[in-house]
């Protein structure tokens, strides 16, 4: 949860890098800096925890397309790992040696669902989108975004990048986080 109290906040800013302070700072609301900063902070203890070393340790470096990774000069560099968050929810995904992604979405109605699963899903998963009844089709539309996201984001790549939308390498699982959310994780086979 992200919505967390200022001093753990205040507490949490202190493990942060200077590159992840000056962009917290460049976050125009209050609200998005703090929600930024206690998942970059939860993220660091995490890692550090499997690291067995302090938070504030923790080396990031970052691929070609912006994904981060620990550094080469971290004492486990086989552990993968990834993050999503929405709204107030944040979410960590770890691997020992194979590429994971993640991806956490609050469930809210889109207007235009329809014009970007057409425009992203594969054309098997658009099919299957536009069979959904009336009823099921907003979850149906957020299972299948974060599907792709997380798949985009084990691969260190954006949306429309070559092979992002491609499922069969990859072990997938949906999940619940908080009601009102839809997730999923994807482990490379």
């Amino acid at each position: 949860m992200l919505e967390v109290r200022h001093d753990i906040v205040r507490a949490m800013g202190a493990f942060l890098s200077e590159a992840e302070r000056r962009r917290a700072e460049w976050l125009k609301s209050e609200r998005d800096r703090r929600r930024f900063i206690a998942c970059r902070g939860q993220l660091r203890q995490v890692l550090a925890s499997r690291l067995g070393i302090a938070p504030s340790d923790v080396e990031l470096e970052y691929g070609q397309l912006g994904k981060p990774h620990l550094s080469h000069r971290m004492p486990s560099r086989n552990l993968r790992f990834s993050v999503s968050r929405s709204e107030d929810v944040a979410v960590i995904a770890l691997s020992t040696g194979q590429e994971v992604g993640v991806d956490i979405e609050a469930i809210r109605p889109v207007p235009e669902a329809d014009e970007i699963a057409a425009l992203c899903f594969s054309a098997s998963d658009y099919e299957s989108y536009a069979a959904l009844g009336p009823d099921d089709r907003l979850a149906g539309f957020f299972r299948r975004w974060t599907r792709l996201e997380a798949i985009s984001k084990g691969l260190g790549c954006g949306l429309g990048h070559p092979g992002s939308s491609d499922d069969k390498d990859w072990g997938v699982r949906s999940f619940i986080p908080k009601t009102g959310y839809l997730g999923c994780v994807v482990v490379r086979k």
